[in-house]
């Protein structure tokens, strides 16, 4: 039941931005397929939100000006490709501005966000999610990349707030001719030797905008991740660890409880030492003293 699941204090949000030359209606369409694939979804409980990059000129294309979150040098994307450092951590400016937007209208706090994006909106996603405890931010509540890399890869820390708490879902295609299936690999191994949990999927495509096993596995890992399913063995292990008398009160019961099994145990004994007397007088022939 949607309802029972996801009350007004469990209202979340997904972010997801789009690629370079794409705009923010490219990847609305998620709204509808996310919720097809897991109610909880629905953006009658989740906020989604579309942002736009701004149209910049990118060198790549010979300063061609394009819908774009920061400048491009190399292509195909690869480990040695340079980074547009001023142009990132703007871009990281940018959206945190689209997150407090959020925090403020909707009520919804970033550690209720899943921020996400395909391309280069991906490699912004984790850009702004592994940086946040950082720059004094409370983390997201998890990070997806779709077709991504890790940009700034030399410089690239992870602090350990956000390697607790934004665990990372990355898809890539095999065929990826645009940025590189290597760029997973490395990002990945990366990202897990600074303890980050990585949900890592890979799919025989090249550099795809929507495949639908992709959709699918990005669905799920945004639904545990907002709405984790709780193992009932370790609810009540939890219980059974959180409800503990302190002080007085731990004292107060634990007399009580030596009370009652000396209250028993001295019930217990006149029963038994009753019916022996009852057995010997029964059968008096068949004890011997």
């Amino acid at each position: 039941n949607i309802n029972n699941n996801c009350s007004h204090e469990n209202r979340a949000a997904v972010v997801f931005l789009h690629g370079l030359g794409d705009t923010a209606d490219g990847w609305s369409s998620l709204e509808q397929m996310i919720p097809s694939i897991c109610p909880r979804l629905s953006s009658d409980y989740i906020h989604y939100a579309f942002p736009q990059a701004p149209t910049i000129g990118i060198t790549l294309n010979g300063g061609m000006r394009v819908p774009g979150w920061f400048d491009l040098y190399d292509w195909p994307i690869d480990s040695t490709s340079r980074d547009d450092y001023h142009g990132q951590i703007k871009a990281v400016h940018m959206l945190e501005e689209e997150i407090e937007l959020i925090e403020r209208e909707e009520g919804i706090p970033a550690s209720r966000i899943v921020v996400g994006g395909f391309a280069q909106g991906a490699a912004l996603a984790m850009l702004s999610a592994f940086s946040r405890r950082e720059r004094g931010k409370e983390p997201y509540a998890g990070c997806v990349c779709l077709s991504g890399w890790l940009p700034m890869c030399q410089k690239f820390r992870v602090n350990g707030d956000e390697s607790d708490l934004t665990p990372l879902f990355w898809a890539h295609g095999e065929y990826d001719d645009i940025v590189r299936h290597e760029q997973q690999m490395f990002g990945v191994r990366k990202l897990r030797d600074r303890g980050v949990d990585v949900t890592v999927k890979s799919y025989p495509v090249g550099h795809e905008s929507c495949d639908y096993e992709e959709i699918e596995a990005m669905a799920e890992f945004i639904d545990d991740v907002l709405y984790p399913k709780v193992d009932v063995r370790d609810l009540q292990q939890h219980e059974h660890e959180t409800y503990q008398p302190h002080g007085n009160e731990f004292i107060e019961a634990e007399f009580e409880y030596v009370q009652d099994r000396e209250q028993n145990y001295d019930e217990s004994s006149t029963e038994f030492l009753a019916s022996v007397q009852y057995l010997f007088d029964q059968n008096p022939d068949q004890f011997h003293p």
